[in-house]
């Protein structure tokens, strides 16, 4: 038997004998292997060395993805527009003042006025913007009053009518529909003669009727 024959039967039984423990070794150096690649981050790509590294910028916002989930809102329905006309074809006889005394010839006192006379040869009155009539009264100091409550919290009285007014109580009203006509009627204001006294109310609170109304003749 020659010597290589004899070397190579030596290697043969050698690996038969160790075959398991060369078995664990490779299985070592295997793993050794893929923890040395992924510390390294080379797993066979080719990095270009000259490329410049772009870092996120911190104060830029992330995109969001968009949220289709949300229902719409509702569009909200649009306001109506007011525009309070004058309630007569006339003129101003006394302003609103509720701040200074006014003499009132009627009850031979000085005292506020919380509202605006109006005098004019037309006696006609109309409703000065549309809405809805909340009362027809008829009182002693006021006389006859129709009283129309409008959006956005507004309210207008007419006062010192005559009791024969061409609305009633619940009926809606259109802006420059005649309400009826001028008098005397309102007994704190009698000696006045035929006119209007107007009052404007906006949510509850007197204000005066100047600062609102657009004084056109109809």
């Amino acid at each position: 038997m020659s010597k290589i024959t004899v070397a190579a039967k030596k290697v043969g039984d050698f690996i038969k004998r160790n075959a398991f423990y060369l078995l664990i070794l490779l299985c070592i150096a295997s793993v050794a292997t893929v923890i040395a690649l992924a510390a390294s981050g080379d797993f066979g790509g080719e990095a270009d060395p000259g490329a410049e590294v772009v870092l996120p910028d911190p104060d830029e916002p992330t995109d969001k993805p968009d949220d289709t989930d949300e229902p719409d809102e509702p569009d909200e329905p649009e306001k109506p527009t007011l525009s309070f006309a004058s309630p007569v074809n006339g003129t101003v006889s006394q302003s609103y003042s509720d701040a200074t005394l006014v003499w009132n010839a009627t009850l031979g006192q000085y005292e506020v006025h919380l509202g605006v006379d109006f005098t004019g040869d037309d006696l006609s009155v109309f409703a000065s913007e549309a809405g809805t009539v909340s009362d027809v009264i008829d009182d002693p100091l006021d006389g006859t009053c129709v009283i129309i409550d409008h959006a956005d919290g507004y309210q207008t009285r007419y006062c010192s009518l005559d009791e024969n007014v061409q609305v009633a109580k619940g009926d809606s009203v259109e802006k420059g529909q005649l309400l009826g006509t001028m008098s005397a009627s309102r007994g704190s204001e009698s000696l006045a003669g035929n006119h209007l006294h107007f009052e404007m109310m906006k949510d509850g609170e007197l204000i005066d009727p100047l600062d609102v109304l657009i004084l056109e003749e109809k």
